[in-house]
């Protein structure tokens, strides 16, 4: 059996009830036992204190008027049987009838003198509306007084206009009592809602005494109603004048009330934002504190490394001084993979930096010039390059961009980054899921490298010991030295065959001479496994082909990736790409490997010649996760032939002719 807890909504109705309980006996029997409990009095369950009830001869006045003017004004009764069992809708109706009438007049073009004041008057009636609100529902005796007094504007032309312009608003005011009535509780240690309470009764007593005397004022023919009334010929303009006052007095009381909520409300606000930028703050001093902490593991695990004692000959490994020499030069048989590196001097962290940079840049180019260039992938000396089972080979593509529109990343620098973690993630994923564009092989790893030239354009007084051919190639060979021990080809604390190192060799590469950096990526190269392709993605090659800078520098860069794709026992596949087009690579390129990105119109026929399972494979590679996001259509890859004429727009106009 479930035993449900009673919840504090239930423990309020229990209490409303017994309260109701025991005021209704104090009420019907407690005038039996003694007389002091006659007078009426009223409950206020705020304060749960009894109140004198001043309204009780007023209420009876307004009741009395209305059973009299339903007997002597019966005409204008003509809307219900009963009038102290009005409802609302009577209310309205009686309003919307009032309001109709009006409407006729203004279209006859009675003229008023008095109807301009009420007309002013009648623009600030919503000061009613904050005071009435808090109106209680056992004052429902004012439907019918609000209805009667309604239809006697619509039958009293010199005095509708001014009943409407105060008394308009007062039926959709007292209607939303009920709703509004926890707007603004009373709290007794608050002054302002004291005075607002206080003005709110002010004026629920002046419309219960001002009605009775109205509707005696406005029954035609009725001389003797208004000597009865106890306004004895009262002016109806002092009466709504008196109202609108009271109602102002409602309006200053509750605006002031606000303003202090709002205050207090904007105090809260402050604070709570204060809090929040406390903790935010105190969240991020975590977060460094936590990356501190995994910085520190990171670099105890690489002192280890650097501490790891060889068990046979108890030194620390690296170059053996001694046991290493021979007679033929300084070292030729002692350098590890560090020494190398060292050497080389290039941080491995910019390699990965740069790369990470052209990926953030995607937000700040132009989805559809991605889209576009994308579709390199599906061009077939593309796929051809990057296919496993071919050999060696170059392929060059030209961008064909507005160079004054471009800066230093381009489209195809994303599209070369994507197609980079791509290729090297495929061998690692499941056949299922595999691109077609790079087929997955039996054993081994790919190795990618790849440089962004156009983020090392400058000089190297510029601070960047990166800029030009001789910081392309030591890039590429930190990258190729790094895989080669990632793949195990080398261990870490093996000396390197690389016996050419001697006579002086290290302190060229120390200088960073270009001739000496390009030996050693041959040499490197040289170790990679027949079954481990060497895929090299180099971007904007163009910004190199500067003549008063690297032309010298740059014939010997090309002279060495050709002696690698001969000497090498993999597979080594170059993939250059200019953002605008590349005008000295005519002798090393044949025009057959050169694709040229065209702006098309998207049709049918772009998607031909792609091979066979080539629409699948681009399909497959679109989605990729990698591709974050895929990539669309609509771009066609021609082979690189200056007989191709049609007209381009200027934002791919050709710059190399």
């Amino acid at each position: 059996m479930t035993v449900q807890c009673p919840t504090i909504m239930d423990y309020y109705a229990s209490r409303e009830r017994k309260v109701d309980i025991a005021a209704g006996f104090i009420d019907d029997r407690a005038p039996e036992f003694h007389s002091a409990f006659g007078p009426g009095s009223t409950l206020n369950k705020e304060t749960m204190e009894y109140e004198p009830n001043p309204d009780a001869k007023h209420i009876t006045d307004l009741k009395e008027t209305l059973e009299c003017h339903q007997q002597v004004a019966r005409k204008y009764v003509d809307f219900v049987d009963d009038l102290l069992k009005c409802t609302w809708e009577d209310v309205h109706r009686e309003l919307h009838k009032a309001k109709q009438a009006h409407v006729l007049t203004e279209r006859r073009g009675s003229k008023n003198p008095i109807r301009g004041f009420w007309r002013a008057l009648g623009t600030s009636g919503s000061i009613l509306a904050p005071g009435l609100s808090a109106i209680p529902d056992e004052l429902c005796v004012l439907h019918g007084g609000l209805a009667v007094v309604f239809s006697l504007a619509r039958h009293s032309e010199l005095n509708r206009f001014k009943i409407l312009s105060a008394f308009e608003r007062l039926p959709n005011i007292i209607e939303e009592a009920e709703n509004k009535s926890d707007a603004f509780p009373l709290d007794t240690s608050n002054p302002k809602t004291v005075r607002l309470d206080r003005a709110v009764r002010g004026l629920r007593m002046l419309l219960v005494q001002s009605l009775p005397a109205l509707i005696n004022i406005l029954i035609p023919n009725s001389f003797f109603n208004t000597i009865k009334s106890p306004f004895r010929g009262c002016r109806i303009d002092r009466v709504l004048e008196e109202v609108s006052v009271c109602a102002e007095a409602v309006r200053v009381a509750a605006e002031a009330l606000m303003v202090d909520i709002h205050v207090e409300n904007h105090n809260m606000t402050k604070e709570i934002h204060s809090q929040l930028a406390e903790v935010i703050q105190q969240n991020r001093v975590l977060q460094m504190s936590i990356e501190a902490t995994q910085s520190k593991t990171h670099l105890l695990n690489f002192l280890m490394e650097q501490l790891d004692f060889n068990p046979v000959t108890g030194v620390i490994a690296g170059r053996d001084q001694g046991d290493n020499m021979t007679d033929h030069g300084t070292a030729p048989l002692g350098y590890a993979p560090s020494d190398v590196l060292q050497l080389i001097n290039v941080n491995h962290l910019r390699v990965s930096s740069d790369a990470a940079r052209v990926v953030r840049a995607q937000t700040t180019l132009p989805q559809a010039d991605i889209e576009r260039c994308a579709l390199v992938m599906a061009a077939p000396q593309v796929k051809q390059l990057l296919n496993t089972s071919c050999g060696s080979g170059t392929v060059a593509i030209d961008g064909h961009f507005d160079r004054s529109q471009i800066g230093k990343i381009s489209p195809l620098s994303y599209v070369c980054a994507v197609l980079a973690q791509a290729v090297r993630s495929q061998a690692q994923q499941p056949s299922a899921t595999m691109s077609p564009l790079v087929e997955k092989r039996p054993q081994g790893n790919n190795i990618v490298l790849e440089f962004y030239c156009a983020l090392h354009a400058g000089t190297v007084e510029n601070d960047d010991d990166l800029a030009g051919p001789q910081g392309l190639m030591r890039c590429l060979s930190t990258q190729l030295m790094l895989a080669l021990v990632a793949n195990e080809v080398v261990g870490h604390n093996n000396p390197l065959p690389l016996p050419y190192l001697r006579d002086g060799e290290e302190d060229r590469l120390t200088d960073r001479d270009l001739s000496a950096v390009c030996r050693l990526f041959v040499e490197l190269a040289k170790l990679v496994p027949g079954d481990t392709p060497i895929y090299c993605l180099i971007d904007s090659w163009s910004s190199y082909e500067r003549e008063e800078f690297w032309q010298a520098d740059y014939d010997i860069v090309l002279k060495t990736f050709r002696e690698v794709a001969d000497t090498a026992n993999t597979s080594f596949k170059l993939l250059l790409t200019s953002p605008t087009s590349s005008r000295r690579l005519n002798d090393f390129i044949p025009p057959s490997q050169r694709v040229s990105l065209r702006n098309r119109e998207a049709s049918g026929r772009d998607w031909c010649g792609t091979g066979r399972g080539g629409l699948r494979g681009l399909a497959r590679a679109a989605t990729m996760s990698q591709v974050g996001g895929g990539f669309g259509g609509g771009y066609y890859f021609g082979e690189y032939d200056e007989r191709t004429e049609y007209a381009e727009p200027e934002y791919f106009r050709r710059t190399s002719q």
